[in-house]
Parts: structure tokens; sequence; C-alpha cells
């Protein structure tokens, strides 16, 4: 037996024997047989002393098919667990739409009419906890004079099973609204989709999506703030800029949040703006949410149908547009003629010097690649500075890609 065992079950038979000297009997212990080019052979082997026979005795039992139907419910648990996975990942996946989609949806129980679910944009319209929505009568959702008709509506389209539509309002809304109800069947029963859009023309919020469309539409990052420095709207390149995950997270924050090496850098901005209602290529700095400082420029003027010009514009580029603003004086050149001389007395001086490290640090690095034949290693030491450190400016100077072209 121990020539044809698995190694992985020398410590098997060594405790059978070890169990025999003491027992002159032992337990049931599985040892796997290997069988060159078949699957190993189970055995379950009991070890018995027989008194005046020199040998010990191995009574063993085929488990081939226990083994079996043991691999088999292994495989049918993996298979259910893998299954089980992608439910729950299609799960997560699909309630993360229903609440991120600007619609409000709300999902109404065909028969008793009261509310299953409601997204977040629904609960937001509502201004109630979607929690405390749920089990209520959809016609409580609504002002009192359209219950009714939202009463008719629904048993509509349960019973004759096509689309209806109606204007209401919103309970505690003045605008109205256009609400869609669809029919639709659900584990046997039918239920219904009841989703609330801003009537066409009459809403603010109607104007307001169009200014976001319009801003999400620019590939620059663009943020409409109040003279505070309060954010009303920002577009998706800003969110990719701060690496912020929805716009929730930044409407009623101030930008000065993520703007500026301190609060300072907005203060001058907003005092420029006031000033002389507009600002072109102001550098400054980006604070992303991973910790990462990126040079910015900004441009800014007070938005035009403001008359009050309480909602200021702001543009913000990346580094690359700036440092075209930005150059730094060779050795004897007259530093009256140059960007950084005209910036005095319009940015505070701690910027400038920045600036000036910034640009001339990312041409120190530019010159090493240059020298190492873009090799990071020999960069990194010619610079003295660790490889990560080198990786990390390369991201903060936009050199991840240098040489790439001559390549």
């Amino acid at each position: 037996m121990a020539r044809h065992r698995h190694p992985e079950c020398f410590d098997k038979i060594d405790a059978l024997l070890e169990e025999n000297d003491k027992t002159g009997t032992t337990r049931r212990r599985q040892v796997n047989h290997p069988a060159k080019g078949l699957p190993d052979l189970p055995v379950d082997y009991t070890l018995v002393t027989i008194e005046g026979m020199p040998w010990r005795l191995a009574l063993g039992e085929d488990m081939r098919k226990l083994s079996d139907i043991q691999q088999q419910l292994v495989r049918t648990q993996t298979e259910l667990e893998s299954e089980y996975r992608k439910i729950r990942e299609a799960e997560g996946r699909y309630r993360t739409i229903f609440h991120k989609t600007a619609q409000a949806i709300i999902i109404v129980d065909g028969d008793s009419h009261a509310v299953i679910d409601i997204n977040l944009t629904g609960a937001n319209l509502l201004h109630q906890p979607a929690s405390r929505l749920i089990d209520k009568p959809a016609q409580q959702l609504v002002e009192r004079d359209d219950r009714n008709a939202l009463t008719d509506a629904l048993g509509a389209a349960r019973h004759g099973g096509a689309r209806k539509t109606l204007t209401l309002h919103a309970a505690g809304h003045a605008d109205p609204l256009s609400a869609v109800i669809e029919p639709y069947r659900e584990n046997g029963r039918g239920n219904l989709m009841l989703s609330l859009l801003p009537a066409a023309g009459t809403s603010a919020e109607m104007s307001e999506s169009a200014d976001m469309a319009l801003l999400d539409s620019f590939a620059e990052a663009l943020v409409i703030i109040d003279r505070k420095g309060m954010i009303a709207a920002a577009n998706d390149p800003f969110l990719d800029l701060i690496h912020v995950l929805n716009k929730s997270m930044v409407i009623d924050r101030n930008l000065n949040g993520w703007l500026g090496a301190s609060s300072v850098d907005l203060q001058v901005l907003l005092s420029r703006v006031r000033e002389e209602g507009q600002v072109r290529q102001f550098s400054t700095v980006v604070r992303d949410e991973l910790g990462t400082t990126k040079t910015v420029a900004v441009s800014a003027a007070r938005m035009p149908g403001e008359s009050d010009g309480q909602r200021i514009g702001v543009q913000i580029s990346e580094a690359a547009r700036r440092d075209a603003q930005f150059t730094v004086p060779s050795p004897g050149a007259d530093a009256g003629s140059s960007d950084f001389a005209e910036l005095v007395g319009r940015v505070p001086l701690k910027d400038l010097i920045r600036e000036a490290v910034d640009v001339i640090e990312k041409m120190c690095i530019e010159a090493a690649l240059r020298q190492t034949d873009n090799n990071r290693a020999s960069a990194a030491d010619m610079l003295g500075l660790s490889r990560q450190s080198l990786y990390i400016k390369l991201r903060r100077h936009g050199l991840e890609d240098f040489g790439s072209d001559n390549a």
C-alpha cells in the first residue's frame, strides 16, 4: 500500500500505523492511490492486527462512488455560487441605475395601488425618505385634486394593459408633472411603473435639465458657482477631474474644497471677476478626491442673463494648456517681459513660485528622459528620485506617454 499511495497521504498512513500499534485496530482513513492516466483511486482503510500473525491486515473499501458524488456536489455548489454572484451583481447594477436615473420612478402594486418601490429621484421630488413612502397609497403622493384622476389612470393601465399618461401635481409642488403609467408583469402579478417628468414648457426643472445637458456637452470641466463659491451645477468632465462619482456630492459645496492650494486662490479669482467681469488663464491647482494635485488654468465670468451677477461660470483646463502661458525666463533675460512678471500683483507670490517650480521640474524630467532614451529607471537615478516618485511626477505633468510618439 505504501508504494502506491499518493504523496499527500503519507501522513494518513503513518497515522494508521501509529494507531494500530497502540490499539490493534484503527478508525477508517481515506488513502488515494495514484494511477497513471486515470483518476486517483480513493480507498477507506482500517488496519487490524490479528493475534498470532506477524502482519497487519488492511481492510479497504472502494470510495469512488462516494467521491464522485462529493465532486458532483462541489461542482454544483460552485456553479450555484457563481450564478448567485452573477445575480447579486446584476441586481446591484440595476438598483444603481434605478436610483441614479434623473427620472422619478415609482413602482405601484397593480391591485392595491400601494407603493412597492421608489427611486432616490422620486423620494427627493417628494421630499421624503424612500422608506417612508413604501406601502403608502400612490394617490397620497399627489395633490388632492389629482387623486381621482390618478386612481382612474392606474386602474385603466392595470386592466387595459396599455400605457396611460396624464398631467398631475406631486404633493407639495406647484409645477405640473407629466405622469406615465406602464403596466408590467412581475412574479405572475400585474404591477405598474409610474414615471414623473416635468411637464413640457412649464417647469424650471426642464430649463435646468437643458442647461445641464449643455454643460455636459463641453469637453472642459465647467462649474457654475455663486458669489461665495458654492457650486450650483457642474458637468461630468469636472467630476472626472476631481474623481467624484456623482453631482450630488459636489452640489451646494464650496468650490474651494477642490480648487486652489488654499481658499485664498478662489477668493482672489472671485474678487477679480467682480472687478473685471471675467478672468482668463488664472493659474492654480485642483486637488482631487484621490489626494492628487493637478495644475490647472481657470477662466471665469459672470453668467449672462443673471441680472445681479449672482452666478459665475468657471472653466477649468488642465496643465497642458496652462504650461503654454507660463515661461521661465532664461538666465540673463529681462524678467520684466515674462508672463510671470505680468502676473505680479494679480496672482499671489506663492502661486508664481509654485508654478515656476512645476515648470522647471517638468523641464528637468523631460531632459532626463531624453538623455536616457526614455529609460524610466535611469531617468529616476539621474534625477535622484525613486522610481515610484518619478512615475507620480510623470502622471502629475502628463508625461506618462512621453516618447511614445517617437517609438
